[in-house]
């Protein structure tokens, strides 16, 4: 028998198949990022995950609907595709080789299942888009927006005082700059502390849970004990018990820390305090009978 020749993509329609590629791979990205989804909304089932990107497959891909199909390609440029090559080649690694031996269905449907949970880190330049506000903007925004709320929530009576709402207080760009600067220190820790994987999967990064991001920041002291009680208690009246040791760690921080401090007050306070002018009667001096900070000798009994 003759050994079928294998058939390849074309440049440009593989170009494209590598740009639709990363751009499903930077939208799942952004979808495990988005906070508020997922603190709203409860995890999608791998099976309905896996069925709605493989119908935005079908429907996205380049080329009319004879090419979808494989009716009517003669021209060894576009050769017929088949479905379930298609599928894995575009899904998996962002395009490559097509071949027309058909795979079985239960194979496909696992590696379907193991692949869709990761994505690769760190990310590429390419996959990355620049979004249209900063993370300044949305702060501004938010608090503008609770500002406004709290004031109508006030019932205020006069009509003066609701135009002034509208204005930037002289307050807002300071507090937009501090609490910029302290999210940006979180998500650059957070971003350094990556869940544990096997030596093979180095590239590969599972998206981490809230109870992960308090045992980070409990572990690293860059935040107050009391806001991550109340983030705690928040998050366990939606999600369940935590039973991490983030917080212990963060009291156990909080407690070593404050043991050096009282002995270098302490010890501070002894080299303000005036000496006695009392005299020894047993020695030549003073320097040697009187008690002094730092000197082991114990001093004279008869002073």
């Amino acid at each position: 028998m003759s050994k079928q020749k294998r058939k390849y993509v074309p440049n440009a329609l593989h170009s494209e198949l590598s740009e639709y590629s990363s751009l499903l791979r930077a939208l799942e990205t952004s979808d495990h990022l988005d906070v508020a989804k997922r603190l709203t909304e409860p995890p999608p089932n791998k099976k309905q995950k896996v069925n709605k990107i493989k119908e935005s497959q079908r429907a996205d891909l380049p080329g009319d609907e004879d090419f979808r199909s494989g009716a009517g390609n003669s021209s060894p440029l576009a050769p017929p595709f088949n479905q379930t090559r298609e599928e894995e080649d575009v899904e998996y690694f962002g395009v490559g080789t097509l071949n027309s031996q058909d795979e079985t269905a239960p194979y496909q449907e696992e590696r379907t299942r193991k692949r869709v949970a990761w994505t690769l880190w760190p990310l590429l330049a390419k996959d990355l888009s620049v979004p249209e506000w900063g993370l300044q903007d949305e702060i501004d925004a938010i608090v503008r927006q609770c500002s406004q709320n709290n004031y109508t929530s006030a019932a205020a009576d006069d009509d003066g005082d609701l135009e002034e709402v509208g204005e930037a207080p002289t307050w807002l760009p300071h507090l937009t700059v501090s609490a910029s600067t302290f999210l940006s220190s979180l998500f650059a820790l957070l971003a350094h502390h990556t869940p544990a994987r096997p030596q093979s999967a180095q590239d590969r990064l599972n998206p981490i849970n809230w109870k992960m991001v308090l045992d980070i920041l409990g572990s690293c002291g860059h935040v107050d004990a009391e806001l991550l009680s109340n983030v705690r208690r928040r998050m366990e009246a939606i999600y369940g018990p935590y039973e991490g040791h983030g917080l212990d760690r963060l009291e156990i921080r909080a407690t070593a820390k404050s043991r050096p401090t009282v002995l270098i007050d302490a010890a501070d306070d002894a080299l303000l305090t005036a000496p006695s002018s009392k005299r020894c009667l047993f020695f030549s001096s003073e320097s040697e009978c009187l008690p002094q900070p730092f000197v082991h000798r114990a001093p004279c009994s008869r002073c």
